[in-house]
């Protein structure tokens, strides 16, 4: 009897091995990446994201997909990209980065979650009903950069005190970048800059306006976040060098590709903050209980080799004040 029950375990045992190696694998998770137009900050969160994922266990092309859509800059393909992502099906989560991708997405899309990375409050562009419950099938990373123009302003008059005028670029179709337009023209004339206002549609609109600009180390190139106007960075580095004027950018990480100065949240920690918030919805949790974040890292990054490019020269006591400098 107990050779008979031997036989028995055993053969239980290979038809269990069997059965599981005849089952198929797991289907590996999805994410759509939605870019309205990538550009050095969406490169940054997308490395964040990647890399957010691996430290929690996810392995590209084993147990997770990453697509990434860019519209490259057209942006009447944008809704009908977000369509088909909903239409096709096999989609787990789109990921989003900016207004226009975003409102896309959510346009598309009522029942596929949807996680964001915005540098203004979403709660006030209306992408979610508030940071603690989202509601619907939204959630993500804010930077609230509208919240640090004051700040940027300031620093930009510590570090370049010859500046009188800032220029600033935005996409008057970007309901977000003319917002942000309004704030840093309230706050730089609170602190005694006059503004040099350029409503820019397309990139050679762009480089039209500024070719215009003339030789000044008195005047500034202060960029506001838009899709587009960060999209041809390379070309506002390029002006502020030939034109000897100092640069501040939103977001930590410009300085790094070119701006003589740059403030705010680190694009790479946001992609990193949503790598959780990805795992916790596959996980099973809904986007409407997962509560928004905001950005946990900000920090201010001076270019010295574009102040030696530009002739400024930056005190030592000055230099301190940043979190990195870039040599």
């Amino acid at each position: 009897m107990k050779r008979i029950a031997l036989h028995l375990c055993f053969i239980a045992l290979l038809l269990a091995a069997a059965a599981a190696a005849a089952a198929p694998a797991p289907r590996p998770w999805k994410i759509a990446i939605l870019l309205a137009q990538s550009g050095p900050s969406e490169d940054q969160t997308t490395r964040g994201l990647r890399e957010g994922l691996k430290d929690l266990g996810y392995a590209e092309r084993k147990n997770v997909v990453i697509e990434i859509n860019d519209l490259k800059g057209k942006s009447a393909a944008l809704d009908p990209a977000a369509a088909e992502l909903a239409r096709k099906g096999g989609i787990d989560l789109i990921f989003t980065n900016g207004t226009r991708a975003t409102r896309a997405a959510m346009t598309a899309t009522k029942t596929i979650p949807i996680v964001f990375r915005h540098p203004a409050d979403p709660v006030a562009m209306g992408f979610i009903k508030s940071m603690e419950r989202p509601g619907g099938n939204v959630t993500g990373i804010a930077a609230f950069s509208g919240r640090t123009v004051e700040e940027r302003v300031l620093i930009l008059k510590t570090f370049a005190p010859r500046v009188r005028r800032v220029h600033i670029f935005y996409d008057p179709n970007n309901a977000f970048a003319r917002e942000n337009f309004v704030a840093a023209k309230q706050a730089a004339e609170r602190n005694g800059l006059e503004v040099s206002e350029h409503s820019i549609k397309t990139p050679d609109e762009l480089k039209t306006a500024l070719a215009s600009l003339t030789k000044s180390d008195e005047n500034a190139i202060f960029e506001v976040s838009d899709d587009l106007i960060e999209s041809q960075a390379e070309l506002l580095f390029d002006a502020a060098r030939q034109n000897g004027m100092p640069s501040m950018f939103e977001g930590a990480d410009w300085a790094i590709k070119g701006s003589l100065l740059s403030y705010g949240a680190s694009y790479y920690q946001m992609g990193r903050q949503a790598a959780r918030i990805v795992n916790r919805i596959f996980r099973g949790e809904k986007p409407a209980n997962v509560a928004a974040e905001r950005a946990n890292k900000y920090d201010l990054i001076v270019n010295l080799r574009m102040a030696k490019a530009i002739g400024l020269v930056i005190p030592p006591e000055t230099l301190k004040k940043a979190d990195k400098v870039v040599r």
